[in-house]
């Protein structure tokens, strides 16, 4: 988790990159994209559940920023507008192709380093449980657990009160002990 002030720098550095952005300045957008493109593709990938429509979320929402850039809108915060962004292409994206079959994308959402043989099925394990919980479990449980949001940024994502992201996370996190146990 991040502290305050880690966060508080973290706005900060992303103001002055649209800044630099505004000015014209390449390097800012690069630097932009390299740090936000993975989690973003990760979150997209935990939506969609297809490697290209999560490419295709992520590319749209930093071409969005680049237009409400040059319209001299740009927001204020590029995390919130980038994470909202790809939710808002994604869920589009479902609404269009209802029907979503389970693929090897969905294994790799929680890869971690190969280990041993009960390490690598109990991740495995992770993943299927994970994928089993109800939407807005699971985009809670991977909002906060791998990119670090905090509940009041997922409750704005998901336009949903703070207590209810949170009673979200803990009803996942509770679920996932009690399927995990029974694994073992």
């Amino acid at each position: 988790m991040e502290s305050d002030g880690s966060c508080r720098r973290h706005v900060d550095r992303d103001r002055e990159r649209g800044a630099e952005m505004a000015r014209g300045e390449e390097g800012a957008f690069t630097e932009l994209y390299r740090d936000y493109r993975t989690r973003l593709y990760q979150y997209a990938l935990s939506l969609v559940r297809d490697r290209e429509a999560a490419e295709d979320a992520v590319q749209d929402a930093f071409l969005g920023w680049v237009r409400q850039l040059a319209a001299g809108k740009a927001p204020r915060q590029a995390g919130p507008y980038l994470y909202a962004s790809v939710r808002n292409r994604c869920l589009d994206r479902l609404r269009r192709r209802p029907e979503v079959a389970l693929d090897q994308a969905q294994v790799e959402l929680l890869a971690a380093p190969a280990g041993d043989e009960e390490r690598i099925g109990l991740r495995h394990a992770l993943n299927r449980l994970l994928l089993a919980l109800p939407e807005e479990q699971r985009e809670v449980v991977v909002l906060r657990t791998w990119h670090d949001l905090e509940f009041a940024a997922i409750a704005a994502l998901q336009g949903t009160p703070v207590n209810t992201a949170i009673a979200r996370y803990h009803y996942a996190l509770a679920r996932l002990r009690k399927e995990l146990d029974a694994h073992e």
